[in-house]
């Protein structure tokens, strides 16, 4: 069976994207580049030069003090400062998420820029990088129109007002103070016209009915993403190696044959489980779980029939007979079934009592229902090209299978259900990045791509989310005052707040704007 939905697969640029230095019209790809984040729209008039862009409160550095954004473009240096220095508070040359294209465009916007452009800092890169830097950026709307342009066109509108940015730069990177000023006789039109492609994949999936009469209706899960990095365009840890075939054999082709396995298994057991398995691969997990989300949101069975539900990301690379399952929590039951089989199958297992991570069990734990989440660990060559089949080890994948069919006929079998139990997360899942993630709100997004602002696919019982009064199903559209378009948005406002702060938060819900305070806590 398959199940269709669209998803954001990439943007393409559309006839209108304009970037003009006081009259000067620069040429697109030689002079300019539109950036895939930004909006589609037009703006001419005055402009400011912010430094690196950043605002870094738990630094006290920055770009914006003393001057005035609203209704003007930005020009901003990409990186950070004291990048040469492994001893400065931006981390020195491993960056922090300051330096990211994404959160400047963010911080831009939240100072009322109406547009933005990246020019690349003249002390440390002689190479511009114009056309590849920003090559594997995301493609969600950021709200303005964004370029990275050719040095010495914008230095030449700076030179005119009397000011050297090299020796700007220089000055920034001694001191880490602001050295931002406007440019009052520049005028600067910047027009961006981004169209992004949306196409219909597909979660694939087969079911084998339950044998008893009574039981028949509820449903096991289980399940593993079947995309992975394509190319190597976006995500890829092999910076160097983007273009070429990103395989994919552990992330996650071993959890897709895992499920084929299982499913031919399952269908030469003649007599059947008494409850029914629903065997599935998921679509578009690389890109925000949005194959699983999908999935729960619009279910194929009754969502709340779901007996439990097992992952496999990643099981191909088990080490000295080391196994991780994440979830043991979610349910009384798992541990002493697992401490119970482990030795049947020879295996070491890590738990983790939480529901939630970066796969596709989060979308089932949001929706209260029981998960495993099996996985071999991390190694080098996650999300690069070496990824390859040659490295899988087959016998100790096996003994994963082994393992996750006993489950699996554990959660099949017998009268009673699962008891679910919720586990608080220790950090977001899937979001965040380099400058940490910030206090503790509590909620847990949906990845969809086709809505303004964020969507809670949970909130956590007893976090500062919920008592403010905010529910699962509840889209963000405000936070602390300022408009929250994606979760970009969100994570760049959380991370520059404290525990202790008491922000306003607006979501809609049903049709209507809620609006409370949340007070932010310390993640524990």
């Amino acid at each position: 069976y398959f199940q269709g939905f669209e998803v954001t697969t990439g943007a393409r640029l559309g006839e209108k994207n304009e970037l003009r230095l006081n009259g000067t019209n620069l040429r697109i790809h030689e002079d300019f580049v539109p950036i895939a984040f930004s909006n589609t729209a037009e703006f001419e008039g005055p402009v400011v030069f912010a430094g690196y862009g950043v605002t870094a409160s738990e630094m006290h550095y920055d770009d914006y003090r003393g001057i005035d954004a609203e209704g003007k473009i930005v020009i901003v240096f990409r990186h950070e400062p004291q990048e040469l220095d492994s001893k400065s508070p931006f981390a020195g040359a491993n960056f922090t998420a300051h330096a990211s294209f994404v959160n400047k465009t963010i911080n831009a916007r939240r100072h009322g820029a109406k547009g933005i452009i990246f020019i690349t800092d003249p002390n440390n890169h002689e190479n511009e990088e114009l056309g590849t830097a920003t090559r594997q950026i995301e493609n969600d709307d950021m709200g303005i129109p964004a370029v990275h342009a050719r040095r010495d066109p914008v230095m030449k509108i700076v030179r005119d007002a009397g000011k050297d940015l090299a020796a700007i730069q220089k000055k920034i990177d001694a001191d880490l103070e602001s050295q931002s000023f406007e440019l009052p006789a520049a005028r600067v039109r910047i027009a961006t016209e981004v169209i992004r492609t949306r196409k219909t994949v597909r979660n694939v999936m087969g079911a084998i009915p339950g044998s008893d009469p009574m039981l028949q209706n509820e449903w096991v899960v289980v399940g593993a993403h079947y995309d992975h990095l394509g190319l190597g365009e976006r995500d890829s840890l092999a910076p160097s190696q983007k273009g070429q075939v990103h395989h994919g054999a552990d992330d996650n082709a071993s959890g897709t044959s895992g499920v084929l396995e299982l499913a031919r298994l399952a269908a030469r057991n003649k007599n059947g489980w008494e409850r029914s398995v629903l065997f599935m691969t998921f679509a578009a997990e690389e890109i925000g779980l949005i194959g699983s989300s999908h999935f729960v949101n619009n279910p194929t069975i009754p969502i709340r029939n779901v007996n439990g539900m097992i992952n496999m990301d990643m099981i191909g690379r088990l080490n000295n007979d080391h196994l991780y399952v994440g979830g043991v929590g979610t349910s009384p039951s798992y541990q002493t079934w697992l401490e119970d089989l482990k030795k049947s199958v020879g295996l070491n297992l890590d738990y983790s009592d939480s529901g939630y991570g970066a796969s596709d069990h989060t979308s089932f734990n949001a929706k209260k229902i029981p998960v495993l989440f099996f996985f071999s660990g991390l190694h080098t060559d996650y999300h690069k090209p070496s990824d390859t089949p040659d490295k899988i080890n087959g016998n100790g994948a096996i003994k994963v299978l082994s393992l996750v069919y006993l489950m699996m006929d554990k959660m099949a079998t017998g009268t009673e259900r699962l008891e679910y139990a919720e586990v608080r997360q220790p950090q977001p899942p899937g979001g965040g990045g380099g400058g940490g993630y910030g206090p503790y709100f509590g909620s847990v997004p949906d990845f969809r791509d086709d809505l303004k602002g964020v969507l809670f696919a949970d909130v956590q019982n007893n976090s500062p989310a919920a008592k403010a009064g905010f529910k699962a199903g509840d889209l963000m559209v405000e936070f602390d005052g300022k408009e929250i378009q994606n979760l970009y948005d969100f994570t760049y406002a959380l991370r520059g707040k404290k525990p202790g702060d008491v922000v306003a938060v607006v979501v809609k819900r049903g049709g209507q704007d809620v609006k409370a305070n949340v007070t932010l806590e310390a993640r524990r």
